[in-house]
């Protein structure tokens, strides 16, 4: 077991609290994960600083004053978990405000059945990538280069629906800070499917707000692009 899920289930055994998202989606999936994601009915900090003293001499500190969001960091760095507080005053509520269905899976930290109003499990068999709802988009922009990077990693198929939305709300890329869209333009570059990703970006409109130079070049630029992804994952390769 991940030591960051075995300190989070020792520290809040007795707290109204909730594994959620990549984690749950990833062990759906036979994948390792490294992050893990928790939502709390109760104070954040302190199921942080209660999940870090479980695991020994963990990290922890807040990740945004804003959202009430705390990082508890492996003192080895081999997993990293976020606390977050619940959203909406319900688990059904959080959940819906979430990016996608197949990351909008939850289950109870203690363990047990999955929690899955949206249909997430159901997606994933399906192999399909579908917001979790109608303003998943809108509430943040960068959820367009990320369905792309979640689509390229994990080998789903965004719905119709879901490439509607993300197209028409592309735009709001360039209020979007850009460290936060480099994070995302990197593993979509680092995954085995750039080329895909990349084209998927052009049709989504997002490359003409990220990468204008890409895309007012064209083709041309199109191709030495996924060949610099190629060449750049194969490097990374060879260093680890």
């Amino acid at each position: 077991m991940n030591g960051g899920l075995q300190a989070a289930r020792t520290a809040l055994a007795n707290d109204r609290a909730w594994l959620v998202g990549g984690a749950v989606r990833d062990r759906e999936l036979g994948r390792p994960t490294r992050d893990i994601d928790v939502v709390v009915e109760g104070d954040p900090g302190e199921a942080a600083h209660a999940v870090a003293g479980a695991a020994g001499r963990a990290t922890c500190f807040s990740l945004s004053e804003d959202f009430g969001a705390w990082r508890v960091v492996a003192r080895d760095s081999s997993w990293q978990l976020d606390v977050e507080p619940l959203r909406g005053g319900s688990l059904e509520a959080d959940l819906a405000l979430r990016d996608f269905t197949v990351n909008a899976i939850a289950e109870p930290i203690g363990g047990g059945a999955p929690i899955d109003p949206l249909g997430g499990l159901a997606d994933l068999a399906e192999r399909r990538l579908r917001m979790a709802g109608p303003g998943a988009f809108r509430d943040d922009p960068l959820r367009v280069l990320r369905l792309v990077r979640v689509a390229v990693e994990l080998g789903l198929q965004p719905d119709a629906e879901t490439l509607a939305g993300a197209r028409a709300q592309a735009h709001g890329l360039s209020e979007t800070s850009a460290e936060r869209v480099f994070l995302e333009l990197r593993r979509i570059i680092a995954s085995e499917r750039a080329p895909e990703g990349l084209q998927m970006m052009s049709e989504l409109g997002a490359t003409a707000v990220v990468l204008p130079e890409l895309e007012a070049s064209s083709r041309t630029a199109f191709t030495t692009a996924t060949c610099m992804a190629t060449r750049w994952r194969f490097s990374n390769r060879r260093s680890r």
